[in-house]
């Protein structure tokens, strides 16, 4: 079967703040049939959280059907799985999926420093991104902390997660990076997370807004909030938990600084 080969562009951010450019690939087969697309380095530290989810262009210029998420991998090297999302009942449209990883094997042991692959499989192929592993540290190492490769406007986007466990931090991102607040709640009971205060650094980008823990009836899920660093800068990002026609005070509140370099 005959092989076609793209050299993408990716726009990356810079961990100096400035913006740079990586070359990633994308290989296809025609006629069409499994993809496999390769984007990075994207550089994270031990004891910080990613999240990750399949983006595409609209409206699309191919491959437009509903496409499925089947697997959650991280791999180590030498091919070895390092982590499995066991959590997700797999397969799932990719409008309605995204994987997270907190550095850490599947039997929840933080993993070594060191080079890993994010693989997600799909029912169009996989799609990967090359991650560093690195010790802690405060403030973001260099590398790039935001990139793109895509094959028919598809690809993977990377969040640096943050969840409640973060209230009260500081987050330092490069320009460029995106970050993702992840905040536990349950709009059955009338209660909703909203954003109370948003540096004008971060821009807000567009996604699932929330994801249910299961199909039951009252379940509670997560609140999902999306940014993208545009510029230098510092200030706080907050959220309250309230009923929207309720004037008394939040029922939780939800704050972290944020500093872009």
């Amino acid at each position: 079967m005959r092989t076609v080969r793209w050299a993408l562009l990716l726009v990356a951010g810079l961990a100096i703040g400035s913006f740079g450019q990586a070359l990633g690939t994308a290989t296809s087969s025609i006629p069409p049939g499994q993809v496999r697309v390769t984007t990075g380095v994207f550089t994270f530290s031990q004891g910080q959280g990613l999240a990750v989810e399949l983006t595409g262009d609209d409206p699309c210029p191919c491959t437009c059907g509903t496409i499925f998420v089947s697997a959650f991998l991280v791999l180590d090297p030498t091919g070895a799985v390092v982590y499995a999302d066991e959590a997700t009942a797999y397969p799932l449209p990719s409008d309605e999926w995204l994987g997270h990883w907190d550095l850490t094997t599947t039997d929840g042991e933080p993993v070594a420093e060191g080079k890993y692959t994010l693989l997600v499989m799909t029912s169009i192929g996989d799609f990967q991104a090359e991650l560093q592993v690195t010790a802690p540290d405060p403030a973001p190492r260099a590398g790039w902390s935001m990139a793109e490769a895509t094959v028919c406007g598809i690809g993977l986007a990377l969040y640096r997660r943050v969840d409640e466990r973060d209230e009260g931090t500081t987050i330092p991102l490069n320009g460029g990076a995106r970050l993702l607040i992840a905040l536990p709640g349950n709009p059955t009971t009338g209660y909703g997370w909203e954003a109370v205060e948003e540096p004008a650094f971060l821009a807000r980008i567009e996604g699932l807004p929330y994801r249910a823990d299961s199909h039951l009836i009252g379940a509670g899920g997560v609140f999902y909030f999306r940014y993208q660093a545009t510029e230098a800068g510092a200030g706080n990002l907050s959220f309250a938990y309230r009923r929207s026609w309720e004037a008394t005070p939040p029922e939780k509140t939800f704050t972290l600084t944020v500093i872009v370099r």
